[in-house]
């Protein structure tokens, strides 16, 4: 919900806003589309590499901007991403930062929050993987190198394996600290 309400305050808004339930056992589909997202339902728990593709087979658009479920986002991401894109007609793929302030309670998600900032403010401008939590892809390209693996059947590195395919397939990742 928190995820949903911060896009309704972006800066830009999203030309479709695609939601997919996992098999989820709350009312996340019924928040999802009362916030006017197109729900999708996977047949049962498939992780979120197949879910994250099952979204994607449903977007028209050029771009696709993952944001997971636990992810709020700051008014001018969506307009960060999609102007990375558009100033550099070369780039393929983009990932956000954690940032410095993250509203996770307890000292374990404070840390890890933490930490994750520290390592994306300290990386290299071009990235060496994808984090989808708050990334955004080229849809062509997304489907050049296959999507997620789908061989992975809960969170885990799908993200991570998914940018490795395209840096080797030649693709430029980028972090927009």
């Amino acid at each position: 919900m928190l995820c949903l309400e911060a896009l309704r305050r972006s800066s830009i808004q999203p030309d479709e806003l695609i939601v997919v339930d996992d098999g989820s056992e709350d009312d996340s589909a019924a928040v999802a589309r009362a916030a006017g997202a197109e729900v999708l339902h996977t047949a049962k728990r498939s992780g979120p590499a197949a879910a994250r593709n099952l979204g994607v087979s449903a977007a028209t658009g050029d771009l696709v901007i993952f944001l997971d479920a636990d992810i709020t986002v700051h008014e001018d991401t969506l307009e960060r991403l999609v102007g990375r894109f558009t100033r550099d007609a070369t780039l393929d793929a983009v990932v956000g930062s954690y940032d410095d302030q993250p509203a996770a309670p307890g000292v374990v998600a404070q840390y890890k929050n933490l930490l994750h900032h520290y390592t994306h403010q300290n990386a290299r401008a071009e990235a060496e993987t994808f984090w989808s939590a708050c990334g955004a892809c080229r849809r062509e390209v997304f489907l050049a190198v296959g999507g997620f693996d789908q061989s992975y059947g809960r969170p885990c590195i799908e993200d991570i394996e998914f940018g490795y395919r395209l840096r080797s397939a030649g693709y430029r990742i980028a972090l927009d600290r």
